[in-house]
């Protein structure tokens, strides 16, 4: 689902990542496990689209984002779920709304958005905040506000950036545990973080971990940073799968691969 290849990102003048690759499959959790200034933000800036990279490619659902028209980017990020610590969330509207909105965009119905959003609060067991201001919530229950927006559908691709950051025990445990699900639901899920426990526990949960040191892959040859890619068996018996939710079939064709199929 998410191939990046040879990653390299400034910031002041600093070289933040320096050749980075690595790959993540749909049903699969990659880890990104480093230190504060290990590169891990900017990495998934570039892999949820946030960013353009100096340096490299960056390849999603079958395509080169870099070679597709300009107007066909909002188009991928639809499909990807960002979470940040941040929780950027429109404080004047219900948490029920914020997270309808990521399906919204995808093109579902109102009524399939509200489903979904309600299944992606209860998934991080906020259903009792949907009717809730965001703006009347707690740091930790905005974040897990957000959360639930950036898994909801799911998406074909989740990006989490310390996802259990500034979070109870408790909360930990429902983020590990989202996460895995999404997951086995069949989305790529990459997930970064400097907390060597809750590495621990993604990678317990079938999560496959990647040490990023000063910008670079470390500990590991480059044959190991992406599993076998194989397309699945009813796209080898049937042909390519249809379009990413919400793309347009504009005639952009500048990478032959055929986009993968999501999961809903």
């Amino acid at each position: 689902m998410l191939w990046l290849e040879g990653i390299g990102c400034r910031r002041h003048g600093v070289t933040v990542l320096d050749g980075v690759t690595l790959g993540v499959g749909s049903g699969e959790i990659v880890v990104i496990e480093g230190s504060p200034a290990s590169g891990k933000s900017t990495l998934l800036e570039v892999a949820a689209t946030a960013r353009v990279p100096e340096r490299g490619a960056v390849w999603f659902a079958g395509r080169n984002t870099a070679s597709l028209q300009r107007a066909s980017l909002p188009f991928v990020r639809r499909n990807i779920g960002y979470y940040t610590a941040e929780a950027l969330l429109i404080d004047d509207d219900s948490a029920l709304a914020n997270v309808m909105a990521a399906l919204a965009v995808r093109g579902e119905s109102l009524q399939a958005a509200e489903s979904g959003a309600l299944d992606a609060l209860a998934l991080v067991r906020a259903q009792e905040l949907a009717s809730r201001q965001v703006a009347s919530l707690s740091s930790g229950q905005k974040r897990l506000v957000a959360l639930a927006r950036a898994l909801a559908g799911p998406p074909p691709l989740v990006v989490a950036d310390e996802p259990a950051a500034f979070v109870d025990d408790e909360a930990r445990a429902v983020v590990v545990s989202a996460l895995a699900r999404v997951r086995d639901l069949g989305a790529a899920v990459l997930a970064a973080t400097a907390d060597t426990a809750l590495a621990d526990v993604l990678v317990a949960a079938g999560g496959r971990r990647i040490h990023l040191e000063q910008g670079r892959v470390a500990g590991a040859p480059a044959v190991e940073l992406v599993p076998a890619l194989h397309p699945p068996q009813d796209e080898r018996e049937t042909g390519p799968s249809r379009l990413l939710a919400g793309e347009r079939d504009d005639g952009d064709r500048s990478v032959p691969a055929p986009a993968a199929k999501g999961p809903r």
